[in-house]
């Protein structure tokens, strides 16, 4: 069920759970005293820390996040390494009513002084859930983790961001451009910053010559060459790719990933989007805001149907290109059908 069909059951909720780690690829557990403090403590849940979020309008998978990880700082006292989603499952016949609970696998600094902790080593973790108070959809997670060793990736990509300075660094973006504004350079050249080579995917790029798409993957591609080489952005610092709609999101993604390969970031602004990705397993990027409210493809085309200057929102480069193409002629001839 997504995320947006949430608020139309008004007993729904969000319950998170996290699978914590070290880096010695040890379990993290909290420890559940028994009655009696001088007995040995035991441990009946198997997962690290779990809670609920109540459901506020309007829904932002953002602001759940950063919920969660306040609730998790209040239990850890170590430092947060990594933190990565690694499934949701809506739950519409829990006995607690329909809860839509999300999993995460995160990555903590190893404090083994810390007495609060049950650590359970890597040679036992594959037998640890027969033990553990666990439900079928815990137990389904679980094998996940473990069959694709999310644990040893989620170790190995903090340890390659540590030694980010020693490799390569490329990073990955998507948009439709349509067209090209300052508000997409701005974002480009931060990431630039960022990275030592982009990969930047042109979306929809089989549509042209409609009013959402006015403009041909050909003529997206040329504004941002024309745009980036303006601000002395070399072409062996990016590459552009078709990425066409498949109206599917799960086929969509694994699109991006066999188009893009090998990258080591990707950059988004859209919180379903990042979350997706951070899903598929990528490390996800610091949001690059900008002026959103006039930096928008939709704004800038209004304008252009206006007969309003669009010129100090898009790169010089860009505006001469639309003016070359007659795309101001385009757009307006594009609002008139229906």
């Amino acid at each position: 069920m997504l995320e947006k069909d949430v608020s139309k059951k008004s007993r729904s909720r969000i319950k998170f759970n996290i699978f914590v780690f070290t880096k010695e690829n040890q379990l993290v557990l909290m420890k559940k005293l028994k009655d009696n403090e001088n007995n040995e403590s035991s441990q009946t849940n198997f997962m690290s820390l779990s809670g609920f979020i109540h459901y506020i309008s309007p829904f932002s998978y953002s602001s759940i996040e950063n919920e969660i990880k306040h609730e998790f700082n209040k239990k850890f006292s170590s430092n947060l390494v990594d933190f990565r989603l690694i499934d949701f499952i809506f739950d519409e016949i829990s006995q607690e009513g329909p809860i839509l609970k999300y999993y995460y696998i995160a990555l903590i600094l190893d404090e083994k002084s810390t007495k609060s902790w049950i650590l359970i080593d890597e040679s036992k973790l594959k037998n640890s859930i027969v033990e553990a108070v666990c439900d079928k959809n815990c137990k389904k997670i679980w094998n996940k983790v473990i069959n694709y060793n999310l644990p040893k990736d989620l170790i190995d990509n903090s340890l390659n961001i540590q030694d980010s300075k020693k490799i390569k660094l490329i990073g990955a973006i998507i948009g439709r451009f349509q067209p090209f504004h300052n508000g997409h350079l701005q974002l480009i050249q931060a990431i630039l910053s960022e990275v030592n080579f982009l990969k930047i995917g042109i979306g929809s790029s089989q549509y042209s010559y409609s009013m959402y798409n006015p403009f041909s993957y050909d003529e997206r591609k040329e504004f941002i060459i024309q745009s980036l080489r303006s601000v002395n952005v070399g072409s062996d610092r990016y590459e552009i790719y078709p990425l066409p709609d498949l109206h599917n999101m799960k086929k969509w993604v694994a699109q991006v990933l066999d188009v893009f390969e090998n990258f080591n970031i990707f950059y988004s602004n859209n919180d379903w989007i990042r979350q997706l990705f951070k899903k598929s397993g990528k490390l996800v990027g610091d949001k690059h805001v900008f002026d959103f409210k006039h930096y928008n493809g939709t704004n800038i085309r209004e304008m252009m149907c206006d007969n309003k200057s669009i010129q100090a929102l898009v790169p010089a480069s860009v505006f001469s290109y639309l003016e070359e193409i007659e795309g101001f002629k385009r757009v307006k001839n594009l609002s008139q059908i229906t």
